[in-house]
């Protein structure tokens, strides 16, 4: 049996391997290689470790769940089935599904359906999965701006605070 390496790059190259590989170098060359490799692999540990410490335990359990449970739209988990499952309320679940799906530390794309949450797959699941988000933003847009307008012709959005308040909106008015 062949000793391996372990704690570079390399991983799981053998012994004979790595040094096939350095033999092509001084061996002035093989050690600044060896040291330089241990670095990376150190600093993408120390990454790793960090990446791990931004989110809560909760947050990964949710992620690693989706990911190696419900890979597909096929094996999608209801959100009451997930929040029994860790114990958290839907709003909380949802909150972490969002956490996941705008941070860069998680790789996997988190579509949903309606059966529930899963791992997308597949280039078509990630392009639903995106769809069906512009489609809700931009219904969201639609809600917000004819809220805007309506606030705006019956004096909802107007404040009313009498004289005392008057210097106080008007210095609003000047700073935008």
């Amino acid at each position: 049996m062949t000793d391996e390496i372990k704690d570079a790059p390399w991983v799981g190259m053998s012994r004979e391997e790595y040094e096939e590989r350095c033999s092509i170098y001084e061996d002035d060359d093989a050690d600044y290689l060896a040291t330089k490799a241990d670095e990376e692999y150190k600093a993408a540990q120390e990454e790793a470790i960090i990446r791990r410490h931004r989110h809560s335990d909760e947050v990964w359990a949710v992620y690693e769940y989706l990911t190696t449970g419900a890979i597909g739209e096929a094996n999608a988990v209801s959100a009451t089935a997930l929040s029994i499952r860790f114990g958290i309320t839907e709003r909380k679940l949802r909150d972490i599904i969002n956490e996941i799906r705008t941070c860069p530390d998680f790789e996997k794309v988190i579509g949903s359906c309606a059966k529930g949450y899963f791992a997308c797959s597949t280039v078509e699941e990630v392009d639903r999965a995106n769809n069906v988000l512009r489609h809700h933003a931009l219904s969201e847009l639609q809600v917000y701006w004819a809220n805007e307008r309506k606030a705006g012709r019956n004096g909802q959005g107007k404040i009313i605070c009498g004289e005392d308040g008057k210097p106080f909106i008007e210095s609003l008015a000047r700073a935008e």
